[in-house]
């Protein structure tokens, strides 16, 4: 958690050609841990300190995606040792203030509603505890001014955002060849990542990825010549098992215990490229999880359709794809941290598309090191705060709960997050759950201030700080 060791992991040696812009790049970015302000005045309360960070993130001479890349080497080498890793991958749209179009946005949303800004393909690392271990691709680009011509089935995959799956899976994939060749990635993508470009790649490359249906696809055709289907084929299926799920309550949900059974399947879809009218057979396992008889009146089934390239023969097999599959939502929970609550990356008022990209990269990968303290207090809680924190934030934690500490009783990470989010206004599991990163960010930044303090004061009693 330590914000100046944390910047020298994410940041490294990313201007290896100028070590003075190396070390305010790590000095910004320890000042974005520092605080949760989107913008960059939020950060930077002092006027020089403010005009100095807007002139470096303008700066011509530094590249972002270089910067950014640095980021996500980092990621991929946490992960060294690991069988495999989960990594959930969507899509988002930043919006940007850009009334005069000047700065490379493109709309956003419905065209009618003029709403500027880019288009965000993110990939996260998660590992088999659920834990997020950082960011680790990430592409941008902008929507055109008008809208396209052609149908949908008229376009080319190039023509098409879906191309955007597949170019940043495969930069990921290159990362982990070159920098965790041990530790194989398996891809998550929901209904938006059901395309034909994206599951032959994957088959052709011998990648793992966990895709949910999102239509009942044509099958090869039986040895009858009759035409099968995906949905009515994986219903004859036996079923491999059931579980259940405890479902919280809200978004349309009423909260119960659901009863799960498990389908699964070996089925090769036959797949049409509507623009050259040719078919694409790709074999695949389907697993279908679906609830039974515990759906309140009105309310639909919780029901998953998923389609991998992992093999699928047990029914712990099929159970594994259900959790990698479970974990996408990881990505969801790193937007709202990024755009809202604890980073606030749209708050920005920035100039140039440079500059926007530079100040999103420092942002982004702040929420995913709050994303990761939420977690890590949750799969590793028994875990000594040492191993996360210096004995300055833990002083500082206890400093700011007005009571004392002895240093020869390391608390565990579970606890010291607690009363993180304690000082963040955390009111107890009966709020909806353990703390979640917004209630995280606004304790560890009133916290933040505190540390250098309890440093220069525990020089004179090293020991035990409080009262």
């Amino acid at each position: 958690m330590d914000p100046t060791r944390w910047s020298e992991q994410e940041c490294g040696d990313a201007e290896r050609g100028d070590a003075r812009l190396n070390a305010r790049l790590r000095e910004i970015a320890v000042r974005v841990a520092e605080s949760s302000g989107g913008s960059i005045a939020a950060v930077f309360r002092v006027p020089a300190e403010r005009q100095a960070a807007y002139h470096f993130m303008s700066n011509a001479r530094i590249d972002w995606e270089d910067v950014a890349s640095v980021s996500h080497v980092a990621c991929v080498r946490r992960c060294i040792g690991e069988e495999f890793v989960f990594v959930p991958e969507d899509g988002s749209s930043l919006n940007i203030t850009d009334r005069e179009h000047t700065k490379g946005t493109g709309p956003v949303g419905t065209r009618t509603a003029g709403a500027r800004g880019f288009q965000v393909m993110n990939l996260i690392v998660v590992n088999r505890k659920g834990v997020p271990l950082g960011l680790c691709g990430q592409g941008w680009w902008s929507r055109p001014e008008t809208a396209a011509t052609k149908s949908n089935k008229a376009r080319s995959t190039e023509e098409k955002e879906t191309k955007h799956w597949g170019i940043e899976m495969a930069t990921v994939r290159a990362l982990f060849a070159e920098h965790a060749s041990g530790t194989t990635p398996w891809f998550q993508l929901d209904r938006g990542g059901d395309a034909w470009p994206v599951l032959i790649e994957a088959m052709e490359q011998n990648q793992w990825v966990t895709i949910r249906s999102s239509s009942d696809r044509r099958l090869v055709d039986a040895a009858d010549g009759g035409r099968r289907y995906l949905h009515e084929t994986v219903a004859k299926a036996p079923i491999l098992g059931g579980y259940s799920l405890d479902v919280k309550g809200g978004h349309g949900r009423t909260e119960r215990v659901a009863k799960m059974i498990v389908r699964s399947a070996r089925v090769t879809l036959h797949m049409l490229d509507d623009q050259t009218s040719q078919h694409h057979d790709v074999e695949v396992s389907c697993v279908w999880t679906v609830e039974i008889g515990t759906n309140p009146s009105g309310e639909k089934p919780l029901d998953w359709m998923l389609l991998t390239t992992r093999p699928v023969e047990t029914f712990t097999d099929a159970k594994l794809t259900i959790y990698g599959y479970s974990l996408r939502w990881r990505i969801e929970e790193f937007h709202k941290a990024w755009k809202s609550g604890a980073c606030n990356v749209e708050d920005m008022q920035l100039r140039s598309e440079r500059a926007i990209r530079a100040w999103s990269t420092l942002l982004g990968a702040d929420a995913m090191r709050l994303l990761r303290m939420t977690y890590l207090a949750r799969a590793e809680s028994s875990t000594p705060a040492t191993e996360e924190f210096t004995m300055d934030e833990i002083h500082a934690v206890h400093l700011a709960r007005s009571t004392t500490w002895d240093e020869k009783h390391v608390p565990n990470i579970g606890k010291l997050v607690g009363w993180i989010a304690d000082i963040g206004g955390y009111t107890g599991k009966s709020s909806g759950g353990p703390p979640g990163i917004l209630v995280l960010a606004r304790g560890w930044e009133r916290i933040a201030p505190i540390v250098p303090v309890v440093g220069r004061l525990r020089g004179i009693q090293p020991t035990r700080i409080g009262r």
